[in-house]
């Protein structure tokens, strides 16, 4: 696995908050979430993903719950993460300011890959950056909580909140989870991916 340093995406990490901010008008809103939506429902059929990242994203929601939990909801929570997952990609694809780099994010990760003596223990240090990140804020953070979800680059997490609920409303929690884990796996898959865009995993 190759980090690269703020140099990959070809967006400065300097750019001012406008820059790193994708702004949608009101009424425009819903139209570009409908998009984003049917682009990621399109890649949960068209996407092949590496066969490394998508046993990171099954691990998701015992992950990030703690607890043991039925075979039907590890299935679920790998489904969320994957919609989680390719959201960000779509993001990322669909909008400029998504490319941009957030430097303190890149220091963050480089200091975790740094210290991981092979690629085994960098992706598990990923998946680790990546659930702290979604259990880091409240599930719907307000605009000045200043959480991952707001301040990292594309979308602003008012919006990502919308994409993720419009995505997940089509899946039935198993009876042991509730549908709040399953926001926060997809959560932990939007941000792996995030993280994926400093790596060669994310090319």
């Amino acid at each position: 696995m190759r980090f690269f340093r703020g140099d990959k995406n070809g967006s400065s990490s300097n750019a001012g908050p406008a820059a790193r901010r994708v702004e949608i008008a009101d009424d425009q809103l819903g139209a570009v979430i409908e998009e984003c939506a049917q682009r990621v429902i399109e890649g949960m059929h068209d996407a092949p993903l590496a066969r490394k990242t998508l046993e990171l994203l099954q691990l998701g929601l015992p992950y990030m719950i703690q607890r043991d939990c039925s075979d039907e909801a590890v299935i679920a929570g790998q489904t969320a993460a994957r919609l989680g997952y390719l959201s960000r990609s779509v993001e990322f694809v669909r909008f400029e300011a998504a490319r941009t780099e957030d430097p303190d994010l890149v220091e963050v990760l480089g200091e975790r890959l740094d210290a991981a003596p092979d690629d085994e223990a960098a992706y598990d240090a990923m998946a680790e950056l990546a659930a702290a990140m979604a259990s880091e804020e409240s599930l719907d953070p307000a605009p000045d909580e200043g959480g991952p979800s707001s301040t990292l680059p594309g979308l602003g997490a008012a919006a990502r909140r919308m994409l993720r609920v419009h995505l997940l409303s089509g899946i039935r929690p198993p009876p042991d989870i509730v549908m709040a884990e399953l926001e926060l796996t997809w959560k932990y898959g939007y941000f792996l991916r995030a993280l994926d865009e400093l790596t060669d995993e994310g090319e």
